[in-house]
Order: structure tokens, then sequence, then C-alpha cells
């Protein structure tokens, strides 16, 4: 919406107008090129020019316009403050413009009027600039106590054309005075109480040096606000009145002849004007910009109405003529009125002429985008009104050349008049369209703003109903279904559905004709959607086109496919989440009836396409020859059906969802709504089936029907007990699809499918009966490698062996993720060949991940197969996890054998780890995963330890489970302290390899750092003593020195690396190294929370705790917001005040769910008895999850912090690293942000998009 203005006047609001939404307070403009000029006093004539002239005028103008904007637009933003801090001028009593105003009362308030249809803007986002001390500057405010024309306008209440014809009454019997009056009207209007007299207006050559002084006072006033951008609300429009009482002054002066017969005064008011509209000035600019559209718009309906005239006139002197007794005196009079009128329209079109050259050809490329815009509007509406003048190509250009405006409001402006123009006048344009076309599409299909996008699609549509695009366009254009923006895929659905439509015309002509197409269909059936029917060549067409588009989308952008590796560490989904044919059916569900008719599309896709020749009976050669006619115009070809798989996925799922929203009260739903919704769900349930058995061949089309189980209801089968032999059905399929496929895309939808089944009690015990099925199969292939391949040693196998393998595990993986897997993985085999438990057997192919010689050929497959038992093992250790919280937090004895054989298993698991990160060089993507899985393990066993010593503090059960609570303590054991330094390098070089991506510089060290990492115990013996610093301090020296020179060879290689890669490609590698950094951080900042790793250890030293946490604060401003919060919460401090306002407002939002308004007044009467038990509670959680110690008689090092008024920092802390400078500034880092990314809304040069 238009932002509020301040009152202009006393007894009158507005809230909005015409123009766009005003700019914020930085300049856009690029124009300047040179030191701005100061103003010089040249009046510009009133005739008319040459156009090279004017367009050096005009830079001159907006060259020196910018140093006094700069003036008036910096101080914007500080207007709105400072206007509501001043105190107003209280307003003089008005004087009344004639006796019968004394008498009436003043017109009531009312209701704001919203002015001009056009629509509401966001604020044009300018460059931000550094902020400047704020001026004391005063808001220029409507004349409250003004007289004269300017109340009468503003403030009698009576009509614009009351007005100009009492003005024109007081111009007869004095011309002087009344000029005067609407000169000082116009100044009024600006905002300046200073006024001409009738001695300027006498001598117009000294016009602009009086207006430069009235200037020069203007801008000492401080003024930085004047009306027609005033933020308040009116009774009626300011802009509107003046607007209104002009365009009322040029009628009466049209109906009274004084505009032909006194040309002295249209001439002196448009000189004021033309000269106003030249100054440097904003608010004379714009408003006297504003008069002048306002008199040539009049202007313009005066010529419309003579011409007109003329053509009746013209009319009658033919038809006078062809009669056979003349009427010479009657002929002689429609003649001499017929010259008149001739004459009147000659001035009145130099008068057009005259407005046109002098205000609008320089301020249609104002530097305010705000006049800009109301030029581009009112050019529009002259074209509407006066084609037979306006539509020619000297003004038609400038429509073209606004088309690249800096700004989006202008260019949405000026494409919402050319499709006005066009829907009328569009076969009249050909050469305009001709030239600009290209830029039309290219609008649509590119342009920043989407709600320009969507303005150009709608220009576009009215060209292809003309037929006036080219085929390559039309491509382009519908290509847009599939455009990322949902508003612009609304936009496009029109147009595509018309290339639908013109594509089915043309599939029934290759037909034979509509009758043709009759007779192979025969009568359509309506609930029999499995038979051919007419409906089908719409799906055929449809499917071609999106077939046709996508195809072209993929050659534009050809992109790698994704690697296998990067899936199994999931770095990569293994399906995404929404396709381009999903984001096309959102919309075509909408528009077109045979997608959200999904019953017809699988209708469509099940029916057999093929035809059969056996048979030679004449009737058999009949039927034959009609299935070869209907198989060449809707069988489906290449991918269609893949395409119209998708879109009956998405169909599905729309026509689901809304059932349920009506299910849920949201849509009047009919009596039968139910029945009707568990139709639709039994019918899905009974074709999935037969949609897997037709298309579960292929990975690329299983992975879509597998989707639609996603959508199914399941509850209507829970409700519905006769029909789980439907669902057990569908559960076959799914299983046998898992059971079939090695693509992990299948493997992930059959997997959710399985776990979308077990939410359901009633469906649970059957689905848990199937997994059992695949857990079986799945084991005795495992079982089968472990027969005859050592698991635990790499490179033993060939390519197919160990990618048979990988897919196993894979499928070991996928199940342990969907039911608790300990029974079946605890469970020994029944031969002494392979006797050992499944979990021992992927534990132990996680020592297949130790590289001790480079394989490219097989280093993939192996790593991939590595990162699948890891996540087997994981999952394992977390269902494992969940049943000792469960025993714990019941007070259940645990054996200890158990917890023996648990502890064996993960000390083997993470050794294992260690050797597959220890063993690598490089960060490859496995060393990254199992370095991730390494900190998993740790903090997942911290949260059993968390649980075991909130059960040991219950003073009821301390004695009775102590000896079993101990018994866990193998379990939390913490990362070794010597793989920290290799923990560290992992993370820098995750973290170099993204700074180098980013083209960023890192952080050095800080001095006392470097000492605590060259020393890190405190003591040293007495031999180290002996040992000159200098030695040290070179060899520190050299190492750094090599270290350098690695990582500049590094980014030379990286650069170029990158050089090769495509834009698209570029930015997927940034946003692939930032998600591998941020994943890397996360997971070693819950370790480090956890006192799993880096951590003090209890009754020792400090040592080398805390240098895991100082290094990775290093650098956490240097490479985005991501790492920044990630690594934010190793501030203990912070990480307590979140969990302190988490935890108030969970207990606010509560108590205020359950209170009335009785309660509201107690509630706010006790805040700080609230906010103390808050932050009580938020420190115990705090040192509960993340700061408690083994040894409760310490303190740990928060409540130290609590407890000191003024705390040393905590060594590695956030506090530490800002005191040593190590840690920049994030507000610093903000700030250099935003001027970074600021400057790509500055506006570009005129020269560059506007001009001849």
């Amino acid at each position: 919406m238009s932002p509020s203005r301040p009152p202009l006047m006393e007894t009158s609001d507005n809230n909005a107008t015409s123009s766009p939404a005003p700019t914020s307070s930085a300049r856009r403009s690029g124009r300047v090129t040179k030191a701005p000029a100061k103003f010089t006093p040249d009046a510009p004539a009133a005739t008319k020019r040459k156009r090279n002239a004017e367009h050096d005028d005009d830079d001159a103008e907006n060259d020196s316009a910018d140093e006094v904007d700069d003036a008036s637009d910096a101080n914007d933003d500080d207007a709105e403050d400072t206007a509501t801090e001043e105190p107003r001028r209280a307003p003089k009593k008005k004087k009344a413009s004639s006796q019968s105003a004394k008498s009436r009362k003043p017109p009531a308030a009312k209701k704001p009027k919203t002015n001009g249809d056009a629509p509401a803007r966001e604020p044009i986002h300018a460059a931000q600039l550094p902020s400047r001390p704020k001026k004391s500057v005063r808001i220029a405010i409507a004349q409250g106590d003004a007289d004269g024309l300017y109340a009468d306008i503003f403030a009698s209440g009576d009509s614009s054309d009351k007005v100009a014809t009492e003005w024109y009454h007081k111009y007869q019997a004095d011309d002087a005075a009344a000029v005067t009056d609407l000169v000082n009207c116009i100044l009024l209007s600006a905002g300046c109480d200073q006024q001409v007299t009738q001695d300027d207006i006498r001598d117009p050559e000294n016009c602009s040096n009086r207006l430069a002084d009235l200037q020069n006072v203007y801008t000492e006033e401080g003024i930085t606000d004047y009306p027609l951008i005033s933020k308040a609300k009116f009774t009626k429009s300011f802009r509107d009145l003046l607007i209104s009482f002009f365009r009322s002054l040029v009628t009466v002066l049209h109906e009274t002849d004084v505009l032909y017969k006194d040309i002295t005064l249209m001439e002196n008011i448009a000189r004021w004007v033309a000269s106003m509209s030249s100054s440097t000035l904003r608010p004379f600019r714009h408003t006297a910009t504003t008069v002048a559209l306002a008199m040539e718009a009049a202007l313009v309906e005066v010529a419309k109405k003579l011409d007109d005239r003329i053509t009746k006139m013209t009319q009658q002197v033919d038809a006078e003529k062809g009669r056979k007794g003349k009427n010479k005196d009657r002929l002689a009079v429609i003649q001499k009125n017929l010259e008149e009128a001739e004459q009147n329209r000659q001035r009145c079109q130099d008068h057009i002429t005259d407005f046109f050259e002098t205000v609008f050809v320089h301020r249609y490329r104002d530097i305010d985008a705000r006049i800009r815009t109301e030029c581009v509007e009112a050019l529009g509406t002259w074209i509407w009104l006066l084609p037979t003048f306006f539509m020619e190509p000297e003004y038609l250009r400038y429509l073209g050349w606004m088309l690249s405006d800096p700004t989006p409001q202008t260019r949405q402006e000026v494409l919402k008049q050319l499709a006005r123009i066009l829907k009328r006048d569009a076969e009249k344009l050909g050469h305009f369209i001709d030239r600009f076309r290209p830029r039309l599409v290219e609008m649509a299909t590119k342009d920043a703003d989407v709600s320009v996008r969507v303005a150009a699609v709608s220009v576009i549509q009215i060209l292809k109903d003309t037929g006036m695009l080219e085929p390559d366009e039309i491509d382009s254009i519908g290509r847009l279904v599939f455009d990322s923006e949902l508003r612009v895929r609304r936009a496009v659905i029109d147009f595509f559905a018309g290339c639908v439509n013109d594509s089915i015309e043309t599939k029934v002509e290759d037909m034979g004709g509509a009758d043709a197409a009759d007779e192979l269909f025969g009568d359509d059936e309506e609930d029999d959607y499995f038979s051919p029917r007419r409906d089908w060549i719409s799906i055929k067409c449809l499917a071609e086109l999106l077939a046709a588009y996508e195809a072209q989308l993929e050659e534009e952008n050809q992109t790698l496919p994704v690697r296998g590796l990067d899936i199994a560490v999931e770095m990569v989904q293994a399906v995404a989440p929404e396709t381009r044919i999903s984001l096309a059916s959102q919309v075509l569900y909408e528009k077109i009836d045979q997608v959200k008719n999904w019953e017809l599309l699988s209708g469509y896709l099940l029916h057999d396409h093929t035809t059969s020749t056996k048979s030679k009976s004449k009737s058999a050669s009949k039927r034959t020859s009609n299935e070869v006619a209907l198989k060449n115009a809707v069988a489906p070809e290449g991918k269609e059906e893949s395409v119209l798989l998708e879109v009956l996925a998405s169909a599905v799922r729309l026509s689901l969802a809304s059932a349920s929203e009506a299910d849920r009260g949201r849509r009047k739903q009919r009596t039968d709504a139910g029945d009707g919704a568990e139709d639709s769900a039994v019918h899905l349930a009974n074709i999935i089936p037969r949609l897997l058995n037709k298309y579960g061949a292929e990975a690329s089309t299983a992975v879509v029907v597998l989707r639609l189980e996603h959508s199914l209801p399941l509850d209507i089968f829970q409700q519905l007990r006769q029909d789980s032999s439907t669902y057990s059905r569908l559960l076959d399929e799914i299983c046998t699809q898992f059971d079939r496929h090695v693509d992990r895309g299948v493997l992930a939808e059959a997997t959710t499918a399985l776990l979308h089944a077990r939410k359901y009690d009633e469906l649970e015990e059957m689905t848990d009966n199937k997994i059992a099925e695949l857990w079986e199969t799945v084991i005795n292939a495992l079982r089968h490698f472990d027969k005859t391949q050592e698991l635990g040693n790499r490179g033993n196998m060939e390519a197919p062996a160990i990618t048979q393998l990988g897919s196993i595990l894979l499928k070991v993986s996928k199940l342990t993720s969907i039911a608790d897997c300990v029974e079946v993985l605890e469970a020994a085999g029944q031969t002494e060949d392979s006797f050992d438990a499944v979990i021992k057997l992927l534990i132990r192919t996680v020592h297949r991940g130790k590289l001790d010689q480079v394989d490219e050929a097989l280093d993939d497959l192996e790593d991939e197969a590595v990162s699948y038992a890891i996540q087997a093992s994981h999952f394992y250790f977390m269902w494992k996890v969940r049943t000792l919280l469960t025993a714990v937090q019941s007070s259940t004895d645990i054996p200890a054998l158990t917890v023996e054989r648990l502890s064996t298993l993960r000390k083997t698991y993470a050794n294992n780890l260690i050797w597959t990160l220890s063993s690598r060089g490089t960060n490859d993507e496995l060393r990254l995963f199992a370095t991730g899985a390494l900190c998993d393990l740790h903090v997942l066993f911290a949260s059993l330890r968390e649980a075991a010593k909130q059960q040991q503090q219950q003073p009821l059960l301390q004695n009775q489970n102590y000896h079993s609570l101990a018994l866990l303590e193998p379990l939390f054991e913490p990362i070794q302290t010597g793989l920290t330094n290799e923990l560290i390098e992992i993370y820098n070089a995750a973290e170099r390899a993204y700074a180098r991506c980013l083209k960023r510089t890192l952080n050095e060290p800080a001095a006392d750092e470097r000492r605590r990492e060259n020393n890190p115990t405190t003591t040293s013996s007495s031999s180290d003593q002996q040992h000159p610093p200098e030695d040290d301090d070179d060899d520190d020296d050299n190492k750094q020195d090599d270290e350098e020179e690695e990582e500049d060879d590094e980014d030379e290689d990286e650069a170029a690396a990158d050089a090769a890669l495509s834009p698209t490609e570029r930015k997927g590698k940034e946003l692939k190294l930032e998600r591998a950094l941020c994943e890397l951080a996360g997971k070693l900042v819950l370790a480090v929370l956890a006192r799993m790793v880096d951590h003090q250890p209890a009754g020792g030293g400090r040592g080398g705790a805390g240098k895991l946490r100082r290094r990775m604060v290093r650098n956490q401003a240097k490479l985005g917001g991501n790492l920044r919060e990630t690594v934010g919460f190793l501030d203990e401090g912070r990480l307590r005040e979140r969990i302190a306002a988490a935890t108030a407002a969970a207990a606010g939002k509560k108590k205020g769910g359950r209170g009335n308004k009785g309660k509201q007044g107690a509630a706010a009467a006790a805040p700080a008895k609230k906010k103390a038990a808050a932050a009580e509670k938020a420190v115990a959680l705090s040192e509960e999850i993340v700061v408690a110690e083994d040894d409760e008689s310490e303190l740990s090092e928060i409540e130290i912090e609590i407890e000191e008024a003024e705390p040393e920092p905590e060594e590695g802390s956030m506090e530490d690293l800002r005191r040593r400078e190590l840690l920049d500034d994030p507000i610093e880092e903000d700030e250099e942000e935003a001027e970074a990314g600021g400057g790509g809304d500055k506006m570009d040069e005129d020269g560059s998009v506007l001009g001849d």
C-alpha cells in the first residue's frame, strides 16, 4: 500500500497517488558522469525546439539536479521522523472565497479515497549509503492560511469546473492578477510559501531568474517533503484536485475560445510551467510536470472534440454540396465554421506539441522514478485518446525506450499502457511490435522483478492472440510454465493452455476433422476412464508440449549427473523434492480439466497403446485399422509417459489435499464428499500396483509411481477393514520394487512408503511382516559376501562385486531407518563360515575406508559402500541407545554383558572411523562423512550419560541403581585428545576450500594463539628452556611459508578449474562446499558442547582444551550467515540466553492459551518473577545439557560466569577472542556485506538504457 503522508491542510485527507510509491532516501541515478553544473537562469522557450538541443538541455538539467536533489533526497527518511516530532504551525483562519462560503459549514470528513487505478507498489530499494548526521529540517505542508486560487481549489469544496470558471472571470477582470494567482497556486502546491508578483508576470523574460531566486530560498529553508509525495492522509486526494483543476481550466478556456484568441495567456502559463519543470529542485520539477501533463491531457481531449466537430462539419459540407437545390448561405456558414474549427485544431495541436517538447521530452528520463512513471502513464493516455496524432513512431518510441527503465515500477507502468493500447490497435503497430517484441520477450523471461515479468506475459498474450509472435518466441514464453516463481507460472498458464488448444486443433485436423475424431472415439462414458475417449487427444497434446519444452531446457542447461558418492554421504538427495514437471503441474491442475481429473490420466497411462495384427478376418482388419489410427493419434512416445506420470503424481497430491481441506470444513462440501474421498483412495490404491506392474521396470518411472503412495490417506484403510487386502497387494508391489531395484531414488521412495505405512497402528503389523521378508533377503546376500570375501580389507574385489556389495549395504541402511533393527542385526549366523552378527559385519566393512593406495577406478565405489555401512551402523547405535534410555528412565536393570558387548562394538566402530579419516590426506567426501559420524556417535552416547546422571540424582533410586548405572561409564569415553589436531586440520581444509570458492581472505591466528598451538602445555623441561626461541620462530616461519606456498598452488589450481565451469555449476559447487563446511561445523559444535572433544579432563590441567573452539570461531564472521549462526552456539552465554528466551516464550504461550482476560492483569503484575523463574530454569537446563561436569564439587565455567560480577573471559570463548581481536565484529561484517551487495541496486546510467 502507499505510505501515509503528513497532512497538507486541515480539512483534507489523502492516502494515494497514481504515481509510484516514494523511493528511499538513497539516489538511484547512475547518469551523472561529471561534476554537477549549477542552475543557469536560461528560460526555456515555449516554442518548438530541435530534438538534439532538447536532449543536450535535458542532460544538463538532470546533471545539475543532482546537487540539490542530494540535499533533499538524503533527508527523505529524516523528514518522516522529524514530521512527528516538530510542532506544526497552527493554521490561521481561512478567508472565505465568496459570500456563500462564509455561511457554508466546513465539509464533513470523508472516507480516505484511493486515487487512480495504479496498483500499490513497494518502495524502491536503493543502494544503502552510510548514515549521515540528521539536520534540523521542517516539513512543507499545504498552506492552511493560504487564500486566493489555492484556497478555492483545496479548501472551498467547490467543483473544479466552478473554480476554473471563477478564475476565468477574474482573468477577464484583471489578467495579470489572475495569472499571478495561478502561478502562486503552483508554487504553493510545490510547498513553496514564496510568491511572485504581477510585475514578475508582466516580465516574462525574467521568469527563470525569479524562479532561481525562489529556488534558493526554498533550498535554504531545508524542506524535504512537498504535497505531491506527502505521506499524510487527506479527505480528498491533493493530486486529484490539482490535476482536475488544470484540466477544467483548459476546458473552460476552450469553451470560451480564450485558448485560441488569447495566445498570450497560454504562452505565459506554458513559460512558467516549463521553466519550473526544468528546475533542479525536485518539488518544483515534479509539481510543474504534473501540471503540464494534466494540461496536455486536457488539450488532447479538446483536440479529440475538435476532430469530431471537423468530421461532422465535413460531412455536412459534402451533403450540402450533393443536394440539387444548394443553399449557398448555409453552405458558406458551415464552411466558415469548418475553417474556424480547423484553425482552432491547429492551435490546439501547437499547444500540445509545445508542452510535449518543453516538458515531456525532458522529464520522461528524469532521475526521479515517480516523474518518469507519471510521464509514461500520461503518454499512454494521450495515445489512447488521440491515436490519430500520437500513434506515430516519433511518440511510440518513447514507450519502447522506457521498457529498459532501471526502475521496476516504471517498466510495469509501460507494460500496463502497452497492454491497453495493443488490445485495441495491435494491427496498426506492426513496426513498433517488430522493433520491441524481443525486448518484451526478454522482460517476460529474464526481468529481475516478478511483477514486471507477470505484466510482460500479459502483453505477450495479446500479441499471441493477434498472431504476431514467432514460433521460437512462443516456445520461450511457453517454457515459463516451468519457472520457479509461482506468480509467473500462474500468469503464463493461459498462454500455455492456448498453445495446447492450438496443438489439439492441429491434431484433430490431421485425423481428418472433428467428425473423424468422433467416429474413432465414439461416445464417452462418464465413469469408464480406461477406454479410448476424446479427452485423450488433449492429454496427448499436453504431454507432447511438456516433453518438448523440458527437452529444450535440458539442452540449454546441461549439467553433469550427480555422483553416487555424493548421494551416499548425504550431500545430495537421491530424489529431488520438486521437478520442472511437478512445478508446472501445480498450475496446470487449476486450469486444465484433464489434469484435475487424475482418474482420466491414470486410464490413459494404463491403456495398452500397442496394436495386434494376428487376426486376418475382415472385422478384425477393420478393428486393427482403427487401432492403428488411434495409436497414431494418441499413443505416447519417448518421455511423454514419464512426464504424464509426474503430472499424475502432482494431480493426485493436490486433489487429495483439497479433499482433506474440505473435510476440515474449509470448503463447502456435498453430503457425499466423504464417500467420494474414500472411493478415490481405494481407486488410487488399486491403480498403483497396476502402474508399478507396467512402469516399475524403469527406475525413473518407478520413482514417480512410488511417490503416489505418499499421498494415499491410509486412515481410510484403517477405517475400512474389508479393504486391507487391497493395501496388502500394494505393499507387496512396493516390496517387490525395493527388492528388484538398486537405484537410490527407487529405494528412497520405497523406504518412505514403508515408513508412511507404519504410522497407522492397524497397518503396522502387516508392514512389519513385509519388512521382515526384506531383511531375510538382504542379510542372506550380505552373508554370501562374508563367506567369499574379507569385508574389512579394501581392494580385494573387482568393480562389479564392490558395486553389488554397495547395493546390499544401501538396502541395509534403508531398512535400519524404518524400524527397530537391534534384534535383527545382533542375531548370529547359522553357518560356521559366517557366524558373526550382522552388526559386526557392518562395522568390519567400515574398516574398508582405510586408504592405503589410491585407485581412481575403484575408490568411489569403495567409499560409497563404506558410507552405507556407516549409515547402517549408526542407525543400530541409535536404536540401541534408545533401548538403554528407556531402561535407565524406567530403572530397569541392564545386563553387564549387554553393556560390555556394546562398548566393544562402539570402540571398534570408532577406531574404524578414525582409520578412515586419518588415512586420507585430502578432504574427500568419505573423510568428512566419517568425521561427522564420529562426532555423532559420541554425542549420541552423551545423551545417555545425561539421562543416567539425572537418574542418579533422584534420592529414592540413588542406591538402588547405582551399580547398574556405573556399568555404563565405558560408553561415555570422549574422543581421544590426540585426535583434536586432526579434527582441526579437517576443519581447516573445509574452511579453506569454501573461502577459495568465495574468494574470501581468512583471518590469521593471533600471536598468543600461535604460541599456545606451539606450546600446548604450560610446563616445559629444563632442556626445552635451553633452546633459544629464535630457532623455534625460524622453524615456525619456514613451516608457515611452506603452507602458504601450498595454499597458493591450490588457489591457482582451483581458479583454473573454476574457469571451466558454467555459472550454474559454479553455484552448485559453492553450495556443496558451504553445506559440507556447515555440517562439519555443526557436528563439531555438538561434540564440543557435549564435552566429548576439546574439553578439560577432570582433575587435569588445561592442556589443549579449547583449541578446537578457538580455531572454529576465528573465521566465524567471514564465510556467511549460516556458518556464523552455527559456530555461534559455541558462545555458551548466547546459548544460555537462547534457551532462556525459548523457555520463557513456551511458558508464556502455554499460560496465555489457558488464561483469560481476567488473568492478564495478574500476569502482567509480576514480570520480574516470571523472568527470574525462566532464567533459573534456563540456567539449570543449560548446565544439564552442555556444561555439566563429572565432578559435582567443582563449579562449571558457566556457573563461574554467573557468580562473578566481572569475570575473566573463558579461554577460547567468544569474549576472549573478541578481546584478543581474533573475531571480527559481526555488525561490521554485516555492514561490509550490505555495502558489497548494495551496489547492484544502483541505477544504471541513462545513456545505457534510455535516449534516442
